[in-house]
Formats: C-alpha cells, sequence, structure tokens
C-alpha cells in the first residue's frame, strides 16, 4: 500500500492537533497564572514592534497590575506598577531567583567550593 501525500499531511494534521489540545502540566497542581490577552490560535500574542509600554498601559487597565502573556514560546510577566515589581522583586525575591542546580558540579566540588555552584 503507497503512502500517499494526502495520508501523510491528514497524519501529521492530527498529530499537531493532538499535541495542542493535550494538557501539558502532566497532573500537577498549578496556581492560575494571572490575566493577560488571550493568545491566537498559534499561541501567540502580537506585540507592537515600537512603543510596546504603551500596549502595556493599555493592557494595565485592562488586566490589572500584574499581566501574563506567552511570546514565541516564552513567557513573560509585566508588572506594571512599582508597587508590583516591589513586593514580588525586592520583598520575595528569594523565593523566584537561585542559581540553577549543576549536579555534576555539586557532586563532584560540594555545594560550596565552586562559588558558581552556591546559592544566591
Amino acid at each position: 500500500m503507497a503512502v500517499t501525500l494526502l495520508t501523510v499531511v491528514l497524519f501529521v494534521a492530527f498529530m499537531v492537533c493532538l499535541c495542542r489540545w493535550i494538557p501539558t502540566n502532566k497532573g500537577y497542581n498549578h496556581l492560575p497564572l494571572p490575566p493577560g490577552p488571550k493568545a491566537s490560535w498559534l499561541g501567540k500574542v502580537s506585540l507592537p514592534e515600537k512603543y510596546q509600554w504603551r500596549t502595556y498601559a493599555r493592557w494595565k487597565e485592562i488586566y490589572g497590575d500584574i499581566i501574563y502573556i506567552y511570546v514565541l514560546g516564552n513567557p513573560i510577566l509585566v508588572l506594571n506598577t512599582a508597587k508590583a515589581a516591589s513586593d514580588l522583586l525586592e520583598k520575595r525575591g528569594s523565593n523566584y531567583s537561585s542559581r540553577p542546580t549543576r549536579t555534576m558540579v555539586v557532586e563532584l566540588c560540594g555545594p560550596f567550593i565552586n562559588l558558581s555552584a552556591s546559592p544566591f
């Protein structure tokens, strides 16, 4: 049985749709993300090339001080006020920032011998 181009195209389209609709959280219970503009079917939010701050200011009036957007596969959290930035980055910054764990370096040298492996 010869595989036709139509069969291949239909199979690829089916796989893309299947991957698009399967939940990606794999059973983990995550808290809801902050509000933000809805992405298109392709999963992207269009941002203007110039004066992006105007778009963020307009979204602030619609969605609030903290906005979550997903652009080209990258999650972006926009903080529109100094208070929101201070609360998240200064007061709770230690919860969100640290160096990535380098398992091989830590196992061989110990976590505090190598400065690049020590936490902030």
